[in-house]
């Protein structure tokens, strides 16, 4: 199929068992890079980095929106060996000397006491105040 070729429906659906010189001109080989938008599929928007990653080596294993009391929401991630959380545009370590490539999860929790978010993984669970993400316990 040519680049500039366009299609203007995919009458055959998602074939993704066949080898890709067999499938139909109407057909999608995957759904990678696709959204399902209103009945049809549209190119996926462009990606974002967000915070300053410029000193970011390595995979994220795990990542988490926490909440502050008044709905602002404080972005998690476990990255390497530590935790950080993004503070402006600033990735800032609150946890460190975690297993490297271990994966983590996180959970948000609120009571009349505040807003939290819990991280647990192979070294330990850690309670995070999103009001002040600093000092987790």
């Amino acid at each position: 199929m040519a680049i500039d070729h366009t299609i203007s429906a995919f009458t055959k659906g998602t074939e993704n068992i066949l080898n890709p010189e067999l499938i139909t001109q109407d057909a999608a080989q995957d759904s990678l890079g696709w959204l399902t938008k209103e009945g049809k599929l549209v190119l996926a928007y462009g990606r974002n980095i967000i915070g300053n990653d410029l000193a970011t080596n390595g995979t994220v294993q795990g990542l988490w929106f926490g909440y502050r009391i008044n709905g602002t929401t404080i972005m998690y991630r476990k990255i390497s060996t530590k935790i950080q959380y993004l503070k402006g545009s600033t990735w800032t370590d609150i946890i460190t000397g975690l297993t490297a490539g271990a994966d983590y999860s996180f959970a948000n929790y609120s009571s009349l006491a505040g807003v939290f978010t819990y991280v647990g993984g192979i070294d330990g669970i850690w309670k995070i105040v999103n009001a002040f993400p600093e000092n987790p316990i």
